[in-house]
């Protein structure tokens, strides 16, 4: 092998980059924003992740859209954000769906629908995605965006819970101490 070098390591992504690989693109973004084998740069991660995101790469729409967010690097843009988080969505990212759900539901960045918040937050739940099935457990719950059932709402607390999310954990313990959505013991 070789000896490690992230100086050396940046200069060849930054070539690729140049050329327009986008995983390379999206590489250099993470060591901008990490300082990694680089000076820390949060505007020029911001530009390679535009790059990357462009030519469809996942990972960079994510962090992209967590930029406009948080507003690093870029002036806050929460339209944007809501875009880049749907972009990545599409593509299968469950923490962007559950991120798009949040948007939805709140209407932050994006006009407030909830059923297309449930729509995303099953998704990402049906992907594994514990903070989605303790979302989407809820709403079951409270009947937000879906009928009211409580054994469905079971249902995905014990999903989450059983994944160590200590808030399904808490929630689905109410629903045994209340016996809500569970068989009488």
């Amino acid at each position: 092998g070789v000896e490690q070098n992230q100086s050396k390591a940046v200069h060849w992504y930054q070539k690729a980059a140049e050329q327009g690989h986008a995983k390379a693109q999206f590489n250099l973004a993470v060591r901008y924003e990490n300082g990694n084998g680089i000076e820390r740069d949060q505007t020029k991660a911001v530009r390679w992740y535009l790059k990357a995101a462009q030519q469809g790469h996942s990972g960079a729409q994510f962090n992209l859209a967590v930029c406009y967010r948080d507003g690093n690097g870029v002036q806050e843009d929460q339209w944007k954000a809501s875009h880049w988080f749907h972009m990545a969505a599409e593509q299968g990212d469950a923490v962007a769906q559950f991120n798009l759900a949040v948007r939805y539901e709140e209407g932050k960045g994006i006009h407030q629908n909830q059923s297309e918040a449930i729509r995303w937050y099953r998704t990402a739940a049906h992907h594994g995605y514990a903070n989605a099935q303790n979302n989407l457990a809820i709403c079951y719950e409270q009947g937000r965006g879906v009928k009211q059932d409580q054994h469905e709402a079971v249902r995905w607390y014990r999903a989450a819970a059983e994944q160590g999310y200590a808030s399904a954990q808490f929630n689905l313990a109410l629903c045994y101490i209340n016996g809500d959505g569970v068989e009488p013991n």
